[in-house]
């Protein structure tokens, strides 16, 4: 009935069925819908002396009326299993035996010769150590059909060069294979036998070779300076060293120099420390001012401290004391209702998206309801009295089946949570375990992401069997590194900065410019709107006030997200009420345009700081014309812009000239893209 759709969200499977009939969501509750098949409306549905006569039959396969059409022919297998089932009178079989993995062959799937269909074959593992043949019975979608396209049956049909993969699903269980549809061969396709020394260039460049894909060139030295900066501290770089990247050339070691100050300073301690607060959603609306700056001083001293991700998390799950001045307490503020903060708790340290489970079984993960209310008992037992956190010894998550207590067990544990008093201790010692992969997969993945554009995965919240990495050796190999170096946020940054591929050209060869996930080239990256502020106040000369901070003139400096901002309300800022990882930040668009061409943002910048010092002190139009670029786009101008712009300087008012520019310059995708 899975396989036939009957118990989908569009029909029978429905939150209140259809057609007075109610199935449990893809077949979750077998127990429910048994006694929903065989005993609701004195079991009029089935016929045990004659089953081909059941309703459950007949409308099925559309002998009599039916609003969902027909599900199968009268003549298939699906009939025939049902009325035999009926015929020997509608067992429930044996509930202690369930689908506990799913056998798929093959796991990569390349395009075939002759670019005939290919047939995958799953067989399902069960909890007595027996095996059955699940191909026929099993879901499958495709998580890019224009890529590839899979049938009932488990065909596949490559369509396009990329790369994707085939979610499987079956009785509860769920899988997935891999696509690989190698591009066409390119002439600019390097046919060098080198072998990177970087760890993450010999993952990525395998990855490039097999997918026929050439990476672009390395980012000239003025790119790079840009991008990193921007990248590690949300700061441009400082005209001195620009002028200093473009006189010298190229040199790794000097680039790894750089790159050390970097991780170095306070820049990168306000920045990252912001990157963190997004993530926890720290915006200010849950306690106080003083709540607020507490939490915000505490991670950004363990982001200072370089404090390993593993403590952090530690420490915000077990914290316990008066919020006001113990920083990591206001973790447990982020919901009262202990099944909300469990949502909270597996999406930041695991990725994990479990909210589905809440109401029935997640219909692309392996949680069951089960499985949900078991780990949100963990949270079971909090209190918040009086602006101070504590664990108590009272407190359930109702299962809502049973109406018993449901036991505290991790995701994907078999067996229950026993130990501590504190629940919220075993936990802890869970989540932060080497071996516990998703923990430090999760936060390499964002970190990858918030440097290389695109996460390993996708959606970077996404973590799951059926949404497979494009380079699985990759992650794991970074995840395992980062869980060996104690979860040290800047190791695993440096790794990832040193790289080729982080350091390569956003500009696309011909044989590249279709490839947006194998990192071939450097992605476009649009500058989050409080770098961009910052960056218009650094490259003007004009920093930014906020009024209710006066002691803060970074807006990622920001310790919430309710400081009166109109510039940012237009470029964007994470509200840090939900997640802003799976969509964009409130801002940017069509208002952001508007507001940078004629808002005061730009415009009231241009007769203040530098340039009306410039225009006093630098008497060389050329000289002039470098300074704007410099501060600007971090590269002096070429050529064709001299042509443009001196002649100019010559012929018209030259503060004119020179705030025409400095708008255009500020105003350019160029100076709001980190390239």
């Amino acid at each position: 009935m899975t396989k036939a759709g009957c118990n989908a969200g569009a029909c029978h499977g429905a939150a209140t069925g259809q057609g007075g009939f109610k199935l449990s969501l893809l077949g979750y509750a077998p127990d429910l819908d048994h006694a929903a098949i065989t005993r609701e409306l004195a079991g009029r549905r089935i016929d045990l002396d004659h089953p081909d006569q059941s309703l459950l039959l007949r409308k099925a396969t559309r002998q009599i009326d039916h609003e969902g059409d027909r599900r199968f022919r009268p003549d298939s297998a699906e009939a025939r299993t049902l009325e035999d089932w009926i015929r020997r009178s509608a067992p429930i079989g044996t509930s202690t035996v369930v689908v506990t993995n799913l056998v798929v062959r093959p796991l990569l799937l390349r395009p075939s010769p002759d670019g005939s269909a290919q047939s995958i074959e799953v067989t399902a593992q069960l909890s007595d150590g027996s095996t059955r043949p699940a191909t026929n019975l099993a879901l499958y979608s495709s998580n890019d059909d224009s890529i590839a396209d899979i049938d009932r049956q488990g065909r596949v049909r490559i369509l396009a060069p990329g790369t994707t993969a085939i979610m499987i699903r079956f009785a509860g269980a769920v899988a997935a294979a891999r696509i690989e549809s190698p591009f066409p061969a390119s002439d600019s396709l390097s046919q060098t036998a080198s072998i990177p020394s970087h760890p993450i260039d010999r993952a990525i460049a395998q990855r490039l070779a097999d997918m026929h894909v050439p990476a672009s060139p390395p980012a000239p030295a003025n790119t790079f300076l840009r991008r990193v900066h921007l990248d590690l501290t949300g700061q441009l770089p400082p005209v001195e060293l620009v002028r200093e990247f473009e006189s010298e050339p190229h040199s790794q070691p000097r680039r790894e120099a750089l790159i050390d100050r970097l991780l170095a300073s306070d820049a990168f301690t306000d920045l990252w420390s912001m990157r963190l607060a997004d993530l926890l959603l720290i915006s200010g609306k849950r306690g106080s001012e003083k709540t607020t700056r507490a939490y915000h001083h505490w991670l950004r001293s363990q982001v200072a401290a370089n404090t390993g991700w593993d403590r952090i998390a530690r420490d915000l799950l077990t914290a316990s004391g008066p919020i006001d001045e113990h920083g990591p307490a206001s973790f447990a503020l982020l919901a009262n209702d202990p099944r909300d903060l469990a949502e909270h708790a597996a999406s930041i340290f695991l990725a994990t998206r479990i909210a589905c489970a809440r109401c029935h079984a997640h219909p692309a993960d392996r949680w069951t309801r089960t499985d949900y209310h078991q780990f949100a008992a963990f949270f079971a037992r909090i209190q918040r009295d009086g602006g101070r956190v504590s664990s108590t010894d009272r407190g359930e998550v109702e299962d809502p089946r049973s109406g018993h207590p449901s036991v505290p067990r991790a995701l994907g544990e078999l067996q229950p949570a026993t130990g501590n008093a504190d629940r919220r201790l075993t936990l802890a010692d869970w989540t932060t375990s080497t071996a516990n992969p998703r923990f430090a997969r999760a936060f390499v993945n964002r970190t990858w992401k918030h440097l290389m554009g695109r996460g390993l995965v996708e959606p970077v919240d996404d973590l799951r069997p059926t949404n497979p990495p494009t380079h699985p050796e990759l992650l794991d190999a970074l995840a395992a590194e980062f869980a060996s170096n104690g979860f040290n946020l800047r190791h695993l940054v440096r790794r990832i900065v040193t790289s080729d591929a982080y350091q390569r050209s956003s500009r696309t060869l011909p044989g590249n410019v279709r490839d947006d996930r194998l990192y071939s080239h450097a992605p476009l990256k649009a500058l989050d709107g409080r770098v961009l502020l910052d960056a218009i106040a650094q490259a003007t000369g004009v920093p930014e006030t906020f009024d209710d901070q006066p002691d803060i003139t970074h807006a990622v400096q920001l310790v919430g997200t309710q400081s009166p901002s109109s510039a940012l309300d237009v470029l964007g800022r994470c509200p840090r009420e939900a997640s802003c990882e799976g969509s964009s930040p409130a801002g940017g668009g069509l208002a952001q345009a508007l507001h940078l061409l004629n808002g005061s943002t730009i415009n009231r910048r241009l007769k203040q700081g530098h340039l009306p010092r410039w225009l006093a002190s630098i008497p060389s139009d050329e000289e002039l014309l470098n300074q704007l670029y410099r501060h600007t786009l971090s590269r002096s101008p070429r050529p064709e812009e001299r042509a443009e712009w001196l002649p100019r300087f010559a012929r018209d008012p030259r503060n004119q000239v020179a705030e025409d520019l400095f708008w255009a310059l500020l105003n350019s995708r160029e100076f709001a893209l980190n390239h």
